[in-house]
This record gives C-alpha cells, structure tokens and sequence, in this order.
C-alpha cells in the first residue's frame, strides 16, 4: 500500500527491507527532509535521509509502522542532517514522487517530465559557484569546448550558483534538444558557449527487448 512521505516528522521511527538471504528488516528514523542536488545532473525534492546507514540500501523499500510504502533507497549519505553537518545515514526517493506520473508510466512506460535536456557534466557546489568536475566523452558538453575546471556563471543569461538552480533552468526550456547559452569561467577568461542537449531518455541503456 502506497503511503505518504509528506506528513512524517524528523524522529519518527521507520523500517527498510534490507533483503540479503534472510529478508531482514532493519529499523531506521527519518533525520531530515529536503531538496538533494546530485552531481550527474540530477534532482529532486523533498528527499528523504534517514540514520543509521543501513547496508543493503539501494532499491529498499522504506515503510512506516502501518506498513505504508514511503520510499525507496538510493544512496549512501554522509550529511544526513544536511546543513554540512556530519551523520552517515541513507537518502530514499519518495513515493509522493510517484503518486502524480503512475497512471502515465503504467501507460507509455515513461513522462514528459523525463523527457528533459542532458549536458553531460558532472558538477559540485563550491564557493557559491558551480564547478564542472567531469565531462562525459562525445557529450554535447564536450563537443561544446567544456572541460573540468570551468565555471558555469549562468545559463540562458541567469545566473546560478547552486546545482538546482543550474538543474531547473536548464529543465525549463520546451524541448529536450533546444539551445542551451552556458557563460563560463575559464581559467581567468569569461566565455560563452552555445550546446544543444540530448534527451536524458536516449542516453540510458535499456535490456534487451524493452
């Protein structure tokens, strides 16, 4: 049974399916609720972080004492609380996140929102800027000149200066494969580079058959 991540309160006591040869369930609490950047060109909102770290989290369904499905696990965290404060913990995707695109994925098998632009970078937050740290071979962004160590000052003329405000600008424009204007800082030189996107959808491999 679905449930509902929204309304749960730091502190409140959890349980993931951690799997393994037995089954286990593991208890857990949620520590904190907020929005999470990732550097391979992801967000989302309102993730949820737990503590303690509980192996086996990738994929593990997070329930509430009624047995409400409310997440799933994603990764392994070392900020936890956030803030830049150090606790090891897990971050879960929630299920509110699912609840407004089933009935369209179980439809076509994906969403529009998926259908979104991809650069090919890998990012960080650092000094109020947006550092590209990796660039993905034959990506637009290499085919644009990026290289790590530049600078993103803004897009389409906005400027950024942390991972999500980069993500949703450059998620915002119609079409997947529209012109992105990134204004770079390279090395001490101001630039301006003009890419297309591909759509992310594209780039992922798929099994056999799907």
């Amino acid at each position: 049974m679905l449930g509902a991540a929204a309304p749960l309160e730091p502190g409140e006591a959890l349980l993931a399916a951690v799997g393994g040869e037995d089954g286990s369930i593991a208890m857990t609490q949620l520590v904190s609720r907020r929005p999470f950047s990732g550097y391979w060109e992801y967000h989302i909102e309102s993730a949820l972080f737990t503590s303690p770290p509980l192996r086996n989290h990738s994929g593990a369904p997070l329930f509430n004492q009624r047995g409400e499905l409310l997440g799933i696990g994603s990764l392994f965290v070392g900020d936890a609380l956030g803030d830049n404060r150090r606790m090891p913990g897990n971050m879960f995707v929630p299920v509110d996140l699912l609840k407004p695109i089933l009935a369209e994925l179980q439809q076509t098998g994906s969403t529009r929102g998926s259908r979104r632009p991809r650069l090919g970078v890998s990012s960080a937050e650092q000094g109020g800027r947006v550092h590209v740290v990796r660039v993905t071979p034959e990506s637009p962004a290499q085919e644009a000149g990026l290289v790590p160590g530049d600078v993103v000052l803004a897009i389409d003329g906005a400027p950024v200066t942390t991972l999500e405000a980069f993500y949703k600008k450059l998620w915002s424009r119609a079409n997947p494969d529209d012109e992105v204007q990134l204004t770079l800082l390279k090395g001490t030189e101001i630039r301006q580079v003009t890419l297309k996107g591909v759509d992310r959808m594209d780039t992922m491999r798929r099994a056999p058959g799907i």
